[in-house]
Order: structure tokens, then C-alpha cells, then sequence
């Protein structure tokens, strides 16, 4: 009965331990959640502006700039895929590597973001560029900026006929889903009557401007996702953590009952001992 409270011990002390790091990683990562999901609110607006004034011009253009078509007859695609670099963040990597693994090609090129998409796809056989390996979080300005230009020297030299990014969609922060979002080429809308009278009056006019807008479209763009994502990576590490910390209390307690029926047993078994002892003298 002994080796039997033992070993009931040896598991209360093994699960405490794993609830302290799951309390403590619930904590860490809901305070995070929290941080950039106010920077994620508060970038929305900004990046939704960006984008319907560049819509707005867009349509106003009477030719196609040379972000607006494709350089090149060639089918092959740049993906920007969006991983963590730590684990212990339940389903947020493995939805990615799905949607990646149905998309991609042995035709297509990647940048692959975080150390999990890294080792995940190490033995596939697109082409990868290691350039930007070093990307762990939004906080990295230099790599995205790097990686901006990157993008766009490739797509108007031809090497690209699309640019996407397989990143995470935040719904709330128990649902986001994995997407495939198209970069490059910019489509020009449709020309919108939505202005009573006259149009916006554009200075200089609307294909100089956009030269000088889409850059900031596309600056604008790439970080939203970037940070989309990295609110996502928080979210369902908070989420993962919380189970795991709800479990372990579960399994404490079945394994407290459970030790107190052993030392209950092995009290009973002494006393009786002590009873057939006393009854034999």
C-alpha cells in the first residue's frame, strides 16, 4: 500500500509542475493577446482607408499601372506563409500547413515566416528562401520592410505571375480561420458612380498618384496580415493553455480523491493489523 501512495504522489507532484507552466503561459500569453489585439483594432481603421482610397483611385485611372497585371507567362507563384516560431499554441499551425500544403506547388517559391513552418516544410520540394528565417514576430520592421522590397522587385521583373500570403483570420478569439489572400497583381475596380456631381478632384492626377499610393497599399496590406496573424498565434496559444490548465485541475483532483482512498486503505489495514495482533495475545 505503500509503494501505492508513492506513486499517487509522484503524479500530484508531476501535474502541479505542469500546471504552474500552463498557468503561468495562460497568463503570459492573454496579457499579449491583449497588447496586439489593441494594436490590430487600432490599425484596422488606418489600413481600411488605404485601402478604399486606393480603390478610389484606382478606378479613376485610365490605364493599368504596373502593379495591376501580371510581368510574366510564367505560372509561378511567391507564398508568404505565416507560422509561429514557439509552440504550444493548439491548431494555429497545423491549419496553415493545410491550406499551404493544397495550394502550393513544386513550381511555386516561399518565404516561410517562423521556425514551426521552417521545420515543417523542410523536405518539400518548392523552392525556399531562407533570406528572411529570422522573422519572429511583427515587432521585426527591418524583415518586413525587406521583405516588401523583395516582393515587389520579383513580381515587376517577372519572376512572379501572383504573391500570396497564407496567414490567419481573426473572427474572435476562439475562431480564426486560415486564408489564402492574393497580394499581387492589384486589380483595378470597376469605375463606381457613388459621387453625386462631381468626383474627388485628384492632385496630380490619378495614375501619377498611384504610383506613389500602392507602395503605401502594400506596406499597409502585408503588415495588417502580418499582425492579423500574430493576434491569431496569441489567441489560440491563451485557448490551448486554458484547456491545458483546466485538465490538469481535473486530473489534480481525481489524483487527490485518489490518494486519500490509499491512505484511507493503508489506515484501515493498519488498524486492523493491530486488532489481530492484540486478539492473538
Amino acid at each position: 500500500m505503500g509503494q501505492e501512495l508513492n506513486k499517487v504522489k509522484t503524479r500530484i507532484k508531476s501535474v502541479s509542475g505542469a500546471l504552474k507552466v500552463t498557468s503561468a503561459m495562460k497568463l503570459v500569453s492573454t496579457v499579449k493577446l491583449k497588447k496586439w489585439k489593441n494594436k490590430m483594432l487600432a490599425h484596422k481603421d488606418y489600413s481600411m482607408q488605404i485601402e478604399d482610397i486606393t480603390k478610389d483611385v484606382l478606378s479613376m485611372c485610365k490605364k493599368n499601372n504596373e502593379f495591376s497585371y501580371s510581368h510574366t507567362k510564367d505560372d509561378k507563384r511567391l507564398f508568404i506563409i505565416v507560422s509561429s516560431t514557439l509552440g504550444l499554441c493548439g491548431a494555429y499551425n497545423s491549419n496553415i500547413f493545410k491550406l499551404a500544403d493544397v495550394s502550393l506547388t513544386s513550381n511555386d517559391e516561399a518565404i516561410i515566416l517562423g521556425q514551426k513552418g521552417i521545420s515543417h516544410f523542410a523536405n518539400e520540394t518548392f523552392t525556399k528562401h531562407d533570406e528572411f528565417s529570422s522573422y519572429s514576430s511583427i515587432n521585426d520592421s527591418a524583415a518586413i520592410r525587406s521583405m516588401l522590397n523583395f516582393i515587389v522587385d520579383g513580381f515587376l521583373k517577372g519572376n512572379y505571375k501572383e504573391v500570396h500570403i497564407i496567414h490567419s483570420e481573426y473572427k474572435n478569439s476562439l475562431v480564426f480561420l486560415a486564408k489564402d489572400s492574393l497580394i499581387l497583381p492589384i486589380n483595378n475596380p470597376e469605375k463606381e458612380e457613388k459621387y453625386l456631381g462631381y468626383g474627388p478632384i485628384l492632385e496630380p492626377k490619378a495614375d501619377i498618384l498611384v504610383s506613389t499610393l500602392i507602395p503605401i497599399y502594400l506596406k499597409t496590406i502585408l503588415y495588417s496580415k502580418l499582425l492579423e496573424s500574430e493576434v491569431c498565434e496569441q489567441a489560440s496559444r491563451s485557448n490551448a493553455m486554458e484547456n491545458a490548465t483546466n485538465n490538469a485541475n481535473e486530473i489534480l483532483d481525481n489524483l487527490k480523491i485518489e490518494f486519500n482512498k490509499a491512505r484511507q486503505a493503508a489506515i484501515t489495514q493498519e488498524i486492523t493489523e493491530i486488532a489481530a495482533a492484540a486478539n492473538a495475545l
